[in-house]
């Protein structure tokens, strides 16, 4: 049984944060067709393109049946209401004038669906002098001061190596539609408009940093692997690599600095507590790296697993996704593809015991399914299907 049995996504988004709420929808059972322009989704022509398929499209578009349409002509703005009256869930990313225009703005759809959830993702949200700006994950981690806290103390800022605003505010989408069904089944909304953006997910992503500054005055500094506040807590260079390594209490440095023989850190009166040695940061660190050079990573990491230390060998994402705890989990999934072969895709982040997650087939090819959507959603024969695609409309 898969949770979303029944319900009708139109997913009328583009790039990453729509699309991957759209996805996981799928995975949970929804029927998902995405709609796109006679042109594509922008992310289809972004690098890599392997084959003609672009990484960054394959990566949030599983499990969706495909189609184009015209949104700016007569007939496809026909076709679009026809879609609409049959779905449960409208996604769309448009600003807000493009939205009016295309009549996909909320007014609109709901005029056709009362009882839609739609869901509106925008750069900046739907309010305030910005609300009318584009918006990416890569500006997002800019505006939010996020690049300011991310790199080494003596270089510039340095953006975070996944678009984790995008995909964050995807999962939000997804979650928030959840929500909205719920309310809907139980009586307490009819419809309701679902609206999320890049920049309040990636201020919400801040997390623990809002208090520091707000009631601690603290402005997060870039700390390179590190953090400020838990000293050592960041990366060390070893004999073939790096290896994580922590003392997230006083406890957990007594343990590290046994476990790696630097019984006279560890005796050091001067480095006893976390704020002694956030104070003293410059020796404890140059004190500890000095050691860690000595030995390899794989070493370092069963030496402090052993002596319950926080560590973590730093994997490149080969290594990441060739590890047996990622396989475990089924966090690489062999998707079939058209020619017979297989598509290793990310695995859903989500686990449900009753209902989980049976990720669907591979993206589809640009309008791969639109003549069979337009004559099973909305009865249109082939004559009329031939004469849309004269006119541009699909």
């Amino acid at each position: 049984m898969s949770a979303f049995r029944g319900i009708r996504v139109l997913d009328l988004s583009r790039v990453l944060a729509g699309p991957s709420c759209g996805q996981l929808l799928a995975d949970f059972g929804a029927e998902v067709i995405k709609v796109e322009d006679v042109g594509g989704d922008e992310n289809r022509k972004w690098a890599p393109v392997v084959d003609g398929e672009s990484a960054n499209y394959l990566s949030v578009n599983r499990g969706k049946r495909g189609m184009t349409l015209n949104l700016k002509s007569a007939s496809g703005q026909e076709i679009l209401a026809g879609l609409v009256a049959r779905s449960d869930v409208v996604i769309d990313s448009f600003l807000p004038a493009v939205a009016r225009r295309l009549k996909v703005d909320d007014e609109s759809l709901r005029a056709i669906r009362p009882d839609l959830v739609h869901v509106t993702i925008s750069g900046y949200g739907h309010d305030g002098p910005l609300a009318g700006k584009p918006g990416y994950d890569l500006m997002l981690q800019a505006f939010s001061g996020m690049m300011a806290m991310t790199g080494e103390p003596d270089g510039g800022p340095i953006r975070a190596g996944a678009s984790f605003i995008d995909m964050a505010t995807g999962m939000l989408a997804f979650s928030g539609v959840s929500t909205a069904l719920y309310a809907r089944l139980a009586g307490h909304a009819a419809g309701q408009h679902i609206r999320v953006s890049l920049l309040e997910t990636a201020i919400a992503l801040l997390g623990y940093h809002v208090p520091a500054l707000t009631l601690a005055g603290k402005v997060p500094t870039r700390d390179g692997s590190g953090v400020w506040h838990i000293v050592p807590y960041q990366a060390f260079r070893t004999k073939d690599g790096y290896v994580l390594a922590g003392a997230t209490n006083d406890a957990a440095w007594q343990r590290l600095c046994a476990a790696i023989g630097a019984d006279a850190l560890g005796g050091n009166p001067a480095y006893a507590t976390s704020a002694q040695r956030i104070a003293e940061r410059e020796p404890v660190i140059a004190a500890l790296s000095a050691i860690f050079a000595g030995r390899e990573t794989a070493e370092w990491v069963r030496l402090l697993d052993a002596a319950n230390v926080p560590c973590s060998p730093v994997n490149d994402i080969a290594q990441a996704l060739a590890h047996p705890q990622v396989q475990a989990m089924q966090m690489v999934l062999d998707v079939p593809a058209s020619g017979g072969h297989a598509l290793k895709l990310v695995g859903v982040p989500l686990n449900l015991s009753a209902t989980p997650a049976q990720p669907g087939s591979a993206p589809p090819k640009l309008g791969e399914h639109t003549d069979d959507i337009l004559r099973e959603e909305l009865g249109l024969d082939a004559a009329r299907i031939a004469a849309l695609r004269r006119e541009g409309a699909i």
